[in-house]
């Protein structure tokens, strides 16, 4: 007999399993949208003390909530999920810290009474619901050091430490600062809480920064199935920890602008610390020097003699973050001999996924004075030093100059803008590939410095390639790469350990592209450009820039990258021409290969189009209104039906007083290219037979995704008078022979 499957979530059954009846009931009645459904259970509740009516409750809404959808469910699952996470672990520390402050004494008393910590989560998700947002804040803040892509750590440079907690912070003068450097549309608010020391952690402040992003749109599918436009602005969030011992600001946030300007309007403000003439220290430490050798040379630092610098400790990961291995030794011993004789000489350490932490240990004395002295540097991941809660500032200038001098440290620097409108061209180029991986040799024949791009926080280091590819006469296949006796250099070795000569080490090194960060640096280099600036991702391959006049008109201007790719062409040309009211448009494209037309809009290339040297703007706008006035015809149809090919994968299908179409791939080039001749030629009807002769499919809908051929059958393309057969469609349908459809309206 089969089992029936229960659509209930494993948050929600648990949830209903282990808390106390009547608030595992009251969390399932909770309704945040219009569009949840009611569940309608039971009011009923048993006595929480009679064990045999509560069980049968239990079975009751189980049975209730299985009578729904999963997608109807969940929201609740969803819900149950957050209520979950803060009653057990960290989570479970977290709330209660945000309660301690939050609370009166009454309320403390309701949370205590509460019989377990689940019933502690629930009862403050019900009755106080912005603290368990907090709460909630204050446990992904602390989750999120570990998770590079949306944290990030700034080190404020003070003259002294001055006491500060979040009773002194002007919350409302902080909100309006972060609203004009954030160009926010609407205000944000701030709120300020003090977290005391831990174990782990020293005394520090939490800011939860809540502002809205940029205008959005879904299309939502109403109960009398017509599809309406739903506009909403999205709550967006930043989480900033300060530590004045360490006078460090870690901030988390899914952009790296808003990090860096909410760190910054944090320092302003709250700290008194001029910006514009001490920017933030963002610093990284890149520790994948020590998979080649656990030793350290003694460099020269001015004003101290070093006597010796050895790693103690030693840190990896073993396959994911949540295993490690970790190697302590003695001042005397040498850690690099200590691996090799005992974990065998292809140590794991040569092999580790990846270091979370080393100890070192340097021995030291100023200049003329004879006092021996010794400094502990310990670095945990990439972004965390003990340097900077160090009180001694020689102490703390010796350290991080010995991490620079030994390739560890490097500082985060603004790029000037004028040396970003410098190298736009290549920016736009590394913007444009595919992978997020690039090689040394790459950026040197670009003509970029990656150091400068890694200062700049555009590119991260991701270690040396191990193997390369061969191709000379004597040689060809895949090689190994060795060290070199030659300074900056390296051996490669071939397939049979033949001597396949050196390269620079250099070309070798591979990096990591920034995607968040390149992208908005490359849009804001473009906004100038615009009258009216609305930036908005409309998928991973474009963005809504704003809009520019031409002709009195508002023009709106996208800017579009892997156009040279059919399915990111065949997708963004549906994106686009979804949003037809806007009117025709530009499509600034990253490439050189793209199509005439992408939508209802005019695709011009960027980088053909640039300004001269030294100019503000980096895009030639006399360019881009010539570009826009020579194809406005083209993007609204052309004169005649025709299909422009821009490559052999690649066309656009022009039919007068419709938006242009673009087509990807051999099959529906030559299907519209058919239809397109025979109307043409006075005989519009095409047999299928004919049609689809020699493609690869039997059917016009073969040819296409079912969402592109939906937007195009009865609009591009119908069938013929007889049986069998289809035509081009170039003027409206008449009304009968269109298939009723739902009537889009605003919602």
């Amino acid at each position: 007999m089969q089992r029936k499957v229960v659509p209930i979530g494993p948050n929600t059954l648990a949830l209903i399993e282990d808390a106390r009846i009547d608030l595992a009931r009251a969390a399932l009645a909770v309704r945040e949208g219009e569009n949840e459904p009611t569940f309608n259970l039971s009011e009923d509740v048993p006595n929480p003390t009679d064990d045999e009516a509560v069980d049968a409750f239990r079975k009751c809404l189980v049975e209730t909530l299985s009578r729904f959808d999963p997608d109807e469910l969940r929201p609740a699952e969803q819900r149950c999920r957050r209520i979950r996470a803060l009653a057990d672990g960290k989570g479970l520390t977290s709330l209660t810290t945000i309660i301690e402050q939050k609370f009166d004494d009454d309320q403390s008393q309701e949370f205590e009474n509460q019989p377990d910590p689940l019933c502690r989560s629930i009862w403050v998700f019900l009755h106080a619901r912005q603290i368990f947002e907090d709460a909630e804040s204050f446990h992904f803040a602390r989750q999120f050091r570990d998770y590079g892509k949306m944290y990030d750590a700034f080190e404020v440079e003070l003259e002294k430490a001055s006491f500060l907690d979040a009773a002194s912070i002007d919350e409302a003068a902080l909100a309006k600062k972060i609203t004009k450097v954030l160009a926010l549309k609407t205000n944000c608010t701030v709120k300020a809480l003090d977290l005391p020391a831990t174990a782990a952690h020293p005394a520090s402040i939490i800011l939860i920064v809540r502002h809205g992003g940029p205008l959005s749109s879904v299309y939502d599918h109403r109960d009398d199935g017509r599809r309406g436009t739903i506009y909403f602005r999205p709550p967006n969030e930043a989480t900033l920890i300060y530590t004045p011992s360490m006078r460090q600001i870690e901030v988390c946030a899914d952009s790296p602008v808003v990090r860096q300007e909410v760190a910054g309007a944090f320092a302003a403000v709250t700290l008194a610390h001029d910006v514009s003439q001490k920017p933030l220290t963002w610093k990284r430490y890149n520790l994948s020097r020590f998979r080649s050798s656990l030793h350290l040379d003694v460099p020269k630092v001015d004003g101290f003699e070093i006597k010796l610098a050895k790693i103690l400790e030693a840190e990896i990961r073993l396959g994911n973050w949540s295993r490690k291995l970790l190697l302590k030794v003695a001042i005397e011993d040498e850690i690099g001999d200590v691996a090799d004789r005992y974990l065998k000489p292809n140590n794991i350490f040569r092999r580790a996924d990846g270091f979370s932490r080393i100890g070192i240990a340097v021995a030291y004395n100023r200049v003329g004075d004879e006092k021996e002295r010794t400094l502990n540097i310990t670095i945990s991941g990439s972004k965390s030093c003990n340097l900077q809660s160090n009180k001694d500032p020689e102490e703390r200038n010796l350290g991080f100059a010995l991490l620079d001098a030994w390739g560890i440290l490097s500082a985060f620097k603004q790029i000037d803008p004028n040396d970003l409108r410098a190298i736009f061209p290549q920016l736009v180029a590394l913007h444009d590939r595919v992978d997020d991986e690039v090689s040394g040799e790459y950026l040197r024949e670009m003509g970029l410095d990656p150091d400068h791009l890694i200062q700049g926080g555009l590119l991260e280091r991701r270690g040396r390639q191990d193997i390369v590819l061969i191709d000379d006469d004597d040689m060809d296949g895949e090689g190994a790469v060795k060290p070199s006796v030659h300074e900056g250099m390296v051996l490669t070795i071939g397939p049979f350990g033949q001597r396949g000569g050196t390269r620079p080490a250099a070309d070798l090194e591979m990096y990591e592209i920034n995607r968040q960060w390149l992208h908005e640096t490359v849009v804001r280099l473009m906004k100038p450009l615009l009258n009216k600036r609305t930036s908005q991702v409309l998928d991973a391959d474009l963005t809504l820039l704003g809009s520019m006049q031409i002709d009195a008109s508002e023009v709106p201007v996208y800017f579009a990258r892997r156009l040279d790719d059919a399915k990111t062409i065949g997708r963004l040309d549906l994106a686009l021409r979804s949003r037809n009211k806007a009117g025709v448009g530009i499509v600034l494209a990253a490439g050189t290969d793209h199509p005439t037309c992408l939508g209802p809009n005019v695709v011009v290339p960027i980088l053909t189009n640039r300004s001269p040297d030294g100019e503000e703007l980096v895009v030639a706008r006399d360019g881009l209104d010539l570009a826009y006035r020579s194809n406005l015809s083209l993007a609204r149809g052309g004169a005649t039906p025709q299909v422009l090919r821009s490559g052999k994968q690649s066309a656009t299908l022009h039919v007068p007083g419709k938006d242009s179409v673009a087509l990807v791939g051999a099959d529906q080039i030559a299907l519209f290219e058919r239809l397109v001749a025979a109307e043409k030629a006075g005989s519009p009807d095409v047999q299928v037979k004919e049609l689809m002769d020699g493609l690869g499919s039997r059917s016009p809908q073969q040819a296409f995704r079912a969402d592109m051929w939906e937007s195009l059958v009865n609009v591009y393309i119908s069938k013929g008078a007889k049986r069998g057969y289809w035509r081009l469609v170039t003027t409206t349908l008449a009304l009968e022979s269109v298939p009723e459809t739902p009537v889009e309206e605003l919602v």
